[in-house]
């Protein structure tokens, strides 16, 4: 009786970008596909992805952004330029050249910001539950539920007492970000590796400073609208997909984005929150292999 062909393992890498090191996961041969966590979390969002991927033939590389898991942790360069910039200089690392990236939530981020900036570098992309930076702006200047929605960006400008909410319990805050119900267990597996490597001494710092960034240098687009820079629209395709139960960032931030954008996809994926690579893989992971295969 033929066996079932063994997955492959993963092997860890590091990468000097600049004054960093970035660390990524790697599993497969063929394509390289860079895959960009959110908060709070890991390379290890990406666990439910990396068979469907490696099965049709792509590598998937999935970094720790500055700040977690087992990359650096400096005190500063958390805002969207230079967080696109260590994913820059990584594809110029890697010597492959444009390459597909696919981001979630803060990787989502990064995604567009990393497209808009550096276009020749990002073949193709794949944003899940993250609007563009502009239109993210927009919501919380004048979207009155977004901004009730995004009572922890507030939160997280308090010095210390975040720290102490999320690392509360053994993490049972932190767990419990954005997530709606009972994890399956094969995201409560990733949800308590990725806990341990965010209650570590210190490890909080990186992942808060994204926000309090964001606010300490965007304070004035947020107040009058005027960007700190203007957004081309991006050459490459875009495939979004969000959560149609999205508690953290509501699909109707959606709304606008042809306007950053010359290739636009999108998907609303049902019954499905934040995470919603982790709650929906049976739908989300066609959606990106599809995505991948797209002629340009």
């Amino acid at each position: 009786m033929p066996q079932p062909p063994v997955p492959p393992t993963t092997q860890h890498h590091f990468a000097a970008v600049g004054d960093l090191r970035l660390h990524y996961a790697a599993r497969g041969t063929g394509k390289p596909v860079l895959l960009l966590h959110g908060f709070p979390e890991t390379h290890r969002s990406w666990d439910l992805q990396h068979d469907a991927l490696t099965a049709a033939g792509y590598q998937t590389l999935a970094v720790d952004l500055r700040g977690y898991g087992q990359s650096d942790k400096p005190e500063e360069g958390y805002d969207l330029g230079s967080l696109s910039a260590d994913i820059a200089e990584l594809i110029r690392t890697l010597g492959v050249g444009a390459l597909p990236v696919i981001g979630h939530d803060w990787g989502g981020g990064v995604t567009w910001e990393l497209a808009s900036r550096h276009p020749d570098l990002v073949e193709r992309a794949v944003i899940l539950d993250c609007p563009h930076p502009a239109l993210m702006a927009r919501a919380l200047r004048n979207n009155p539920r977004q901004l009730r929605r995004s009572w922890y960006m507030f939160f997280f400008q308090l010095p210390r007492a975040p720290e102490r909410w999320l690392s509360r319990d053994g993490g049972r805050n932190l767990a419990g970000m954005f997530r709606d119900g009972v994890p399956s267990p094969e995201v409560e597996r990733i949800l308590r590796a990725e806990v341990a490597d965010l209650l570590a001494p210190g490890a909080l710092a990186g992942p808060l400073a994204y926000y309090r960034t964001a606010f300490r240098q965007d304070a004035a687009a947020l107040l009058t609208g005027k960007l700190r820079h203007d957004y081309a629209r991006i050459p490459c395709p875009i495939t979004l997909l969000w959560g149609a139960d999205d508690s953290c960032l509501g699909p109707e931030l959606i709304h606008g984005t042809t306007r950053f954008t010359t290739c636009l996809d999108v998907h609303i994926v049902p019954a499905a929150g934040h995470f919603v690579h982790q709650e929906r893989p049976d739908v989300v992971n066609p959606l990106l292999l599809r995505a991948l295969a797209a002629p340009l």
